[in-house]
């Protein structure tokens, strides 16, 4: 386990509240999978609800928070600090992100009495057995080129989340251009979390390969993905506590594509097969036509 790997981990939960409804987290954070050197979307997401969770403390508002909407207004640095600016109106807070006077996110979180129920297909949900399931690197290695094989295993090597996949890359779903896959913190990382703070690593999962659904309907059509990137991410709650150091099921599904908008709506359960949390998110995907090779 690398020192800059437990650094970015701890950086997710070291966040400060600086004055005037402001907080800021330091950087190194971590970058996304489709651009290392953009801020992953999850990532700050997660850094979000800490920030309205610790407002809420100060403040001895007892209501819960039941859904938060990220807007992610422009790519951010992994590099640079961020200033979270929360304002509150009733039931909503309202949250700008930006580092060096430039915005890079809006978030409305939304709180209520209650936590919105678990959805009712929960029970029909098939988990695979983990054991079945190959490792992320076992995955890589069988990719067909040397170059994305690199790139994803160096890429890996940066993030806080041990994966296995059960539909991904190279092993989608046909069907319903399913994703799906294990995840969770790496053990040696787990003394750098709280006990309360599992809920903010599962909401960075809920923003984690979710665009590859997407992805792989287009390549399922024999086009090639040359940029994509999160536009809009709506996570809805259904509890606030989950103990970190255990395996989580993600399942995402792209039901609706037109033109470089994707639509995907996911899920993500515990180890005890119940539902944390659901998610839709809007991304945009350029794909095209590879070249014709003579």
């Amino acid at each position: 386990m690398s020192a800059f790997k437990k650094q970015l981990v701890s950086s997710l939960f070291s966040i400060d509240y600086v004055g005037e409804n402001v907080y800021e987290s330091n950087s190194p954070h971590i970058g996304g999978v489709i651009g290392p050197n953009r801020l992953f979307g999850g990532y700050i997401a997660a850094q979000t609800y800490f920030a309205v969770r610790d407002a809420l403390r100060k403040n001895h508002d007892e209501r819960v928070i039941f859904s938060m909407h990220y807007n992610f207004v422009s790519a951010g640095d992994p590099n640079k600090n961020i200033y979270l600016k929360l304002n509150q109106h009733d039931n909503i807070y309202s949250i700008e992100i930006a580092h060096d006077h430039k915005n890079i996110g809006l978030a409305h979180v939304k709180l209520d009495t209650n936590f919105l129920d678990r959805p009712e297909n929960e029970k029909n949900v098939r988990f695979p057995h983990m054991t079945n399931l190959p490792t992320m690197g076992t995955l890589l290695d069988s990719l067909p080129s040397e170059k994305w094989r690199t790139h994803y295993h160096n890429l890996f090597n940066k993030l806080m989340f041990e994966v296995r996949p059960q539909f991904l890359i190279q092993n989608y779903s046909l069907d319903n251009h399913k994703v799906a896959f294990y995840a969770r913190i790496y053990p040696e990382c787990l003394s750098l979390l709280d006990e309360d703070s599992g809920i903010i690593a599962v909401i960075a999962l809920s923003d984690f390969f979710v665009i590859q659904s997407a992805q792989n309907l287009a390549r399922q059509h024999g086009w090639k993905t040359s940029t994509a990137a999160s536009l809009h991410h709506k996570i809805h709650f259904h509890t606030d506590y989950v103990q970190a150091d255990q395996w989580f099921y993600v399942e995402t599904k792209t039901e609706t594509s037109t033109g470089n908008k994707a639509k995907i709506f996911g899920h993500l359960y515990d180890s005890n097969k119940k539902c944390v949390m659901s998610f839709i998110q809007e991304s945009y995907c350029v794909a095209h036509l590879p070249e014709a090779k003579l």
